[in-house]
């Protein structure tokens, strides 16, 4: 089982908090992840297969699937046609600050519902803004107000229905932001489960059934995301080696290379325009 790998990523200037990505004739089934970001996927060919928490959710061409900020998920292409995506990837902060502009009433952090999404016109919008992102020959102003007209329409979409969460889901999320708020301490696992009144054994136990990972596989996944959207931001990886508390420059290289499919190198050399 493969690791989740980015393809052909792209970040705009005129958005620097979204990042496009594509993968084309995918073959191997992810294993368990989970983004800091809102991830937007349109299935271009073939049919996705995707585990969120318990369920396990089906997207055939032309529809949309979206993943809550820290949500576990793995997924695979099923069927005769190979597996073909496009990709786009929104800070959680950029969508909070849209969304607090225009619909002051949402709850936050904001949510979206699992199901599949088809609309003609939001498909339309995704991939005009795909391509107009990606282009080196768009004008910004095209790519600005197709960008607005897109970033929109999704967080529009929350409104139709958000996830129930169970008490015991919303208790350990305390633990989460314990691990965001101390991301570059030597945090312990003994040092959460005390945080949030439970012994070691039924917090490992607990957090597993809910996230779908140890809570030490998702602190490390959760500083290995900071130190990507770091690196895309043109941080030296020295610096942020020391932030987030790696034993050297070389094992976060390491970590980068295995998790992502590239190097820091090749990572900071995303295509700007």
């Amino acid at each position: 089982m493969s690791t989740l790998k980015y393809s052909f990523f792209k970040v705009n200037p005129i958005f620097p908090e979204v990042m496009t990505s594509q993968g084309h004739k995918l073959s191997h089934e992810c294993s368990p992840h989970f983004h800091l970001d809102y991830d937007f996927t349109l299935v271009t060919s073939g049919i996705l297969e995707l585990k969120v928490g318990n369920k396990t959710l089906f997207y055939s061409p032309n529809q949309i699937s979206i993943i809550n900020p820290g949500y576990v998920h793995y997924g695979k292409g099923v069927g005769k046609e190979s597996l073909s995506t496009r990709n786009v990837r929104i800070s959680q902060r950029f969508v909070h600050q849209i969304a607090r502009a225009n619909h002051p009433d949402f709850e936050f952090p904001l949510l979206f519902s699992e199901s599949p999404i088809f609309s003609t016109a939001m498909v339309t919008l995704f991939e005009t803004y795909f391509d107009l992102s990606r282009s080196d020959d768009s004008h910004p102003q095209e790519v600005s107000e197709m960008g607005w007209k897109l970033f929109n329409s999704l967080i529009d979409l929350s409104s139709e229905g958000k996830p129930n969460h169970s008490d015991d889901r919303r208790r350990l999320s305390k633990s989460i932001e314990i691990m965001d708020s101390d991301i570059g301490t030597k945090l312990t696992v003994t040092d959460i489960a005390k945080a949030v009144n439970l012994s070691e054994y039924h917090f490992i136990k607990k957090f597993k059934q809910i996230f779908g990972l140890t809570p030490y596989s998702y602190f490390m996944q959760m500083k290995l995301e900071k130190a990507f959207n770091e690196l895309i931001k043109g941080e030296k990886v020295s610096d942020i080696a020391v932030k987030y508390n790696y034993s050297d420059q070389a094992h976060l290289s390491r970590l980068i290379k295995k998790h992502y499919g590239y190097t820091p190198v090749k990572v900071k050399s995303i295509s700007h325009k």
